[in-house]
């Protein structure tokens, strides 16, 4: 009755902890009630494996004591009978018995070792998954991969769960997002922080909420840049120099990415050009240097016919044998 009296319990308080947000969440922050709960999250995960391993547990431990019981049973009869008494068929049947109870606990108990691995090793997923995460440096950077929920397809499923829930408290909490995000009353943000926390353990593991804030922010962003592009938000008046250099802007001129790219393709045609005309010079120099190499060479040959000329004694101008004749 232990076991069961044990389960009953944790199934209990599991099932108290799987919506603890609707009734005390709503009325602790004045916030309507959502009908929503798409991710499971990683401390009911974690609740859950904490079940599975304290009933394994005790299951184990009554199959050790059941079997300690039938092995101090069979002891006893032995001693009350007498082993000269016992007949050796009968002594086989029940080894062969109790070979076969043992052979039947032991793998029922490897069985459940490596069910408790199983959920050990899910705990440790859970537990490095836990880890703070501190707002990367910046502004560029990718929210989702940052988030680290851009690895694999259940990631990625969170990722989209927590962006569509996050929108919902937005709405929910009554913030005013056609106030740009710094004009936002710090309460509002920590109520929502908190609420968020509440609802999405997994947020917890981003330091200082910065997670919660950039989704928030994002969602602020495009609900107003869908209304200035509809036409019924107007602009803040700080931002409407955008709209003057917007209108002096050549409509055929690339922009933004194209634009990079252009100047991109622009720079490494300058560069070949600037290459080209430096090979040019180098080639030309060359050229120069070598005829002026052959020149040099042409000269000196010259010079040396002419020495060979005059005043050697092989019968040039002014030899021994002119001086004779």
């Amino acid at each position: 009755m232990a076991p069961e009296i044990a389960s009953k319990a944790l199934t209990d308080r599991i099932g108290a902890h799987i919506d603890p947000y609707s009734d005390e969440m709503e009325v602790k922050h004045n916030i309507e009630g959502s009908n929503f709960q798409d991710i499971v999250f990683l401390r009911q995960s974690n609740d859950l494996a904490e079940r599975k391993i304290q009933e394994q547990t005790v299951a184990n431990a009554a199959l050790q004591e059941e079997l300690a019981e039938m092995k101090a049973r069979f002891a006893n009869d032995l001693t009350n009978r007498g082993r000269e008494n016992i007949d050796a068929d009968a002594g086989i049947d029940k080894d062969d018995t109790i070979s076969a109870v043992l052979a039947e606990a032991r793998a029922a108990n490897a069985e459940l070792q490596k069910q408790v691995a199983v959920l050990s090793a899910e705990r440790s997923g859970a537990a490095d998954q836990s880890k703070q995460l501190a707002r990367p440096a910046g502004s560029s950077f990718n929210i989702q991969n940052e988030m680290g929920l851009g690895r694999n397809r259940k990631d990625r499923e969170i990722y989209k769960a927590l962006l569509r829930n996050t929108r919902d408290l937005v709405l929910q909490a009554g913030i005013n997002w056609e106030l740009p995000w710094a004009k936002t009353p710090a309460d509002a943000k920590a109520k929502l922080y908190a609420v968020a926390r509440e609802r999405h353990p997994v947020l917890q593991r981003y330091v200082n909420d910065w997670a919660t804030e950039e989704i928030v922010k994002q969602f602020i962003k495009n609900k107003c840049r869908h209304g200035y592009k509809k036409g019924f938000l107007v602009p803040p008046a700080e931002y409407a120099y955008l709209k003057a250099n917007s209108a002096k802007r050549n409509p055929s001129a690339p922009r933004g990415c194209k634009s990079a790219k252009v100047a991109v393709v622009a720079a490494k045609k300058l560069a070949a050009k600037k290459k080209d005309v430096t090979a040019k010079a180098s080639s030309s120099k060359a050229a120069g240097e070598a005829k002026a190499r052959a020149k040099k060479v042409v000269v000196d040959q010259e010079d040396e016919s002419m020495s060979e000329g005059f005043g050697s004694g092989r019968g040039g101008y002014g030899s021994a044998d002119e001086e004779e004749d």
